[in-house]
């Protein structure tokens, strides 16, 4: 099976996993009305969410094939691309020991602090170049987070103990 086809079944299964769902969806029942967001529109929200990336998924694999039928076979040249690794583990393997450490950290300094740094640390890792950039997007996507969770829908987020506490309490 080609890497094409083996695409167009996996955005098949994310489409169809999403529509049983949505399906399933109207079931939830509404215990408070008072919010524009209720428990319902969630779900709908990113099951929406879900089929629409699904089917620009097929569309872009369409449009790829498409253009990989107009190159001739013998323009085609595969550049095999050594794996990247820091301190000889892969990169997958970094991600996932950053990923446990943020956990671990994320109710001892709480959210405001340890959100940015390891979105920081992340998009270093996953290749962006500008520093600015790594630094700008944490504290923005920080900033959404807890103006989504904390202010919009009320759902606490880990603050921290003591002084990291004592900051949080500034923010939200």
């Amino acid at each position: 099976m080609t890497n094409v086809k083996k695409d167009y079944l996996f955005y098949s299964i994310v489409i169809l996993f999403a529509l049983s769902f949505m399906m399933m969806t109207p079931q939830i029942k509404i215990t408070n009305a008072s919010f524009i967001i209720g428990p319902r529109s969630w779900p709908y929200i990113l099951l929406t969410l879900m089929i629409s990336l699904a089917l620009f998924g097929i569309l872009k694999n369409y449009i790829l094939s498409k253009k990989m039928k107009m190159i001739e076979p013998g323009e085609l040249v595969e550049e095999h691309e050594p794996e990247k690794t820091v301190f000889k583990l892969s990169i997958p393997m970094i991600s996932l020991i950053m990923l446990i450490i943020y956990v671990l950290l994320l109710n001892v300094i709480g959210f405001v602090i340890s959100t940015p740094l390891f979105l920081y640390g992340i998009s270093l890792l996953l290749g962006q170049k500008k520093q600015l950039y790594s630094v700008i997007f944490g504290f923005v996507t920080t900033v959404v987070f807890v103006g989504l969770f904390s202010v919009l829908l009320s759902i606490p987020l880990p603050r921290g103990i003591g002084v990291f506490r004592q900051l949080s309490l500034l923010f939200y």
